[in-house]
């Protein structure tokens, strides 16, 4: 059986004293850190969305655009049919090659912006995760 005595009493007293020590000196400052990286990863994490949202708005203004360089090129192929069919293909075959390089070109931007973004976020993320582990393992 328990027995309630003194001694019993103090290491209460020492427990509750190592507790909030424990408490001022390891769990806050890592609890501290790990919401700050949390609050990083989550604007990161934003930033990222309105990198996205806004490749998006730029891939659907390049393919309006497209299309109303295509509807251009019709029309262009229209009024120049009566002149001579020769005359006609130049014109649409160079309309489709200047189309092409721009696609590839805001492709190839796009990409570009994607990966840094990606390594960036890459290179953050293990510095946040090295300084955390440092700071666990001290």
């Amino acid at each position: 059986m328990i027995e309630l005595n003194p001694t019993m009493l103090v290491q209460l007293v020492n427990f509750l004293i190592l507790l909030a020590v424990l408490n001022l000196i390891l769990y806050r400052p890592i609890r501290g850190v790990i919401k700050r990286r949390s609050e990083k990863l989550a604007a990161d994490m934003n930033e990222v969305e309105k990198f996205n949202e806004q490749a998006g708005k730029k891939l659907e203004n390049y393919e309006q655009s497209l299309q109303e360089a295509r509807k251009e090129a019709g029309e262009v192929r229209g009024q120049y049919r009566s002149e001579g069919s020769e005359q006609e293909k130049e014109i649409v075959d160079q309309a489709k090659r200047e189309a092409t390089e721009e696609l590839e070109e805001a492709r190839k931007q796009l990409r570009e912006q994607r990966d840094s973004a990606q390594q960036k976020l890459l290179r953050e993320v293990d510095q946040y995760a090295e300084n955390v582990a440092q700071k666990v393992m001290s």
